[in-house]
Order: C-alpha cells, then structure tokens, then sequence
C-alpha cells in the first residue's frame, strides 16, 4: 500500500471512528419549532398567530407558552414571546399571562408586559383583574397596571386612574396614570 493510500485509509478511519464517538443528534419535532419560534421573535417586529402558523406550524401557542415561562429564555424573547401570545385567541393564552402577574419570581418588565399585553388584546374584561395593581408597593407593577388599564378603554376603570392622579407620590406612575388616560379617552373615542 503507498503511503497517500494508507493516509487515505488513516482518514476515513479516523473520520468514522469520530461519527461514532460524536452522534450528531436529529433535534426534535418540538425543539425544532421551538428554534423557529425564536427566529420569528427575533426577525419580526410585531409577529401575529399568522406569522407563528406559517413559520412554526400547528401548537405556535403552546411553544410560545413554553418559550414565556422558561426563566433561561433571554428575557427580551420572554417579553415578545407575552406580546405574541395575547395576541392568540383563548382561554390559554389569557391564563398563562394573568399567572404571570402575581408571580414575584418573575422579573418586573415581564409581569409589567403581561399586564399591558393582556389589556391591549383582551380589553375591557380584563379592567378590574388590573384595579388592584395600581396599588402594589411596586411603582413599576402601578405604572404598568395604569398604562394597561387606559388600553382597556373600560369608563369605571379610568375612573379610578383620574382618582389615582390626585394621589400618586411617585412621578413615574403619574405619568404612566397619565399616558393611561390618554389612553382611556383614545380608545373611548373609536
């Protein structure tokens, strides 16, 4: 055998020998949608359940889900994986992101995104689940709330924000009860 044969041998060995000791693992069915998911929420800006059922195929909703409450998730995908998923219709979606409100193992601006979430695509049903957070101890949980409340569009609701503004010690939830407002009377106007 001449010696760029034996090399050639030498290689393919080694080659093989490496597949074996190395598998190259098929990534699942799931893990694969969960990979796409993520693309969807990085390339899109606003991506809708027509974007998730063109590009992830059938239980979009549910790897969202998935994608929402894994605390290793990147928290910018987990707050756009909250705004994609209260744009699904269902109880589901409604369920999981009311659960994520109260949660205080959750980072604020992911609780703060699922209130606002909620409100923007759910509306005035969800207005007096989002009362009792104007008060929370929290300023950033009373922002958020007061910014929600005002994409409801709910009167008794609002109501409660121009009570709030006479009484709000912090300047940052009084221009979030503002900006809810202003929110309030933009969507009592459509």
């Amino acid at each position: 055998m001449t010696r760029h044969a034996r090399s050639a041998v030498a290689w393919l060995l080694a080659t093989a020998l490496c597949a074996v000791a190395s598998p190259v693992r098929a990534a699942s069915p799931e893990e694969r949608k969960t990979e796409d998911a993520v693309k969807v929420l990085r390339t899109l800006k606003d991506p809708g359940p027509e974007d998730f059922a063109r590009q992830v195929g059938e239980g979009a909703d549910r790897v969202l889900v998935n994608l929402l409450v894994a605390r290793k998730v990147d928290l910018e995908i987990r707050m756009k994986a909250c705004r994609a998923l209260a744009r699904f219709p269902g109880e589901r979606a409604r369920r999981v992101l009311s659960s994520l409100i109260p949660n205080p193992d959750e980072p604020m601006e992911l609780r703060g995104q699922a209130m606002e979430s909620l409100a923007e695509h759910e509306g005035p049903p969800v207005a007096t689940d989002l009362l009792p957070w104007l008060r929370d101890p929290h300023p950033d949980l009373r922002a958020s709330a007061a910014r929600a409340i005002g994409r409801t569009g709910d009167p008794a609701a609002c109501q409660a924000l121009e009570d709030l503004l006479g009484t709000e010690e912090v300047l940052e939830v009084r221009l979030a009860v503002e900006q809810g407002l202003a929110l309030c009377r933009r969507e009592q106007r459509r």
